[in-house]
């Protein structure tokens, strides 16, 4: 069987300027590469070790029919939720859910990225 691994996340944006510079300047993701393919300009970025490519569309536009659903949300692992947090709100970030416990040495939080892009903030604490 062939074996699959993670390659890359691709982030759709009908203004791909204003969400790379979401990705670097408030998440603190590292630009990697611009490239074109197909008349399109794909932005590779690394947000903690998550390959994230950030373009107006895909190859797939022509042929996919129907809703978009499939990518829910990527989680992020973070050493101090309430340092994050507060940068993130001091950006003016949407949290769609405040950071929480729902189990000891585990917080959580939802962000709002651009073009409805969902984050999982996590920080995991050893008991």
């Amino acid at each position: 069987m062939t074996s699959c691994k993670h390659e890359h996340t691709h982030i759709t944006s009908p203004d791909p300027d204003k969400a790379v510079e979401f990705y670097t300047q408030v998440m603190g993701a590292r630009f990697i590469k611009e490239i074109e393919s197909s008349g399109r300009r794909m932005i590779d970025l690394d947000l903690g070790g998550i390959p994230i490519r950030i373009s107006s569309g895909t190859g797939a536009d022509n042929a996919w029919k129907g809703l978009r659903f499939g990518l829910h949300h990527l989680g992020l692992l973070v050493d101090n939720m309430e340092e994050f947090a507060a940068e993130l709100k001091s950006k003016g970030v949407e949290f769609v859910v405040e950071p929480f416990q729902p189990r000891p040495g585990v917080k959580m939080a939802f962000i709002k990225a651009p073009d409805n892009v969902l984050f999982e903030i996590i920080e995991q604490k050893e008991s």
